[in-house]
């Protein structure tokens, strides 16, 4: 027969968010690191047609073609032509590329009670946290594409 310790198990869900912060044309956000599979330079785009919102290319990453999410379009920003980096995120439909400033982006740590709701309805976001006096929005990924959010 089995017997317990006489302490009750508690199943703690995490503590904290990891975090990866970045910018597009300028204004800082941030995706859970959990959501991301990949960094790497910007590569030309290839157009396409299709009433999918805001996804109006696809670009070649090796042997892989994603979709590309215009988010600078949804935030009405311009991410400079020169230099851009690509932010590949894990959407629920496959994984979709984000071009996005080329500042380097940081890994950041964040414990629950600096979580937020975020207040704007401009992108879909899981929440937001304070940096000085910027509230910066937590990207929701699988909601990116939808009609509402």
């Amino acid at each position: 027969m089995l017997r317990t310790n006489g302490h009750p198990q508690h199943h703690a869900g995490p503590q904290s968010w990891h975090l990866l912060v970045f910018s597009v044309g300028g204004r800082r956000l941030a995706v859970r690191t959990l959501e991301v599979s990949g960094i790497s330079q910007w590569r030309e785009v290839i157009p396409v047609s299709g009433r999918t919102p805001f996804v109006s290319a696809v670009v070649r990453l090796n042997q892989t073609v994603l979709p590309v999410f215009d988010l600078a379009a949804t935030l009405r920003r311009t991410v400079g032509e020169n230099s851009r980096l690509c932010l590949r995120v894990k959407h629920p439909l496959g994984d979709m590329a984000i071009c996005i400033d080329a500042e380097i982006p940081v890994l950041q740590t964040l414990g629950l009670s600096m979580i937020q709701p975020y207040r704007d309805r401009d992108m879909p976001a899981e929440g937001s946290y304070a940096h000085g006096q910027e509230e910066v929005p937590i990207l929701a990924v699988s909601k990116l594409g939808m009609d509402s959010w």
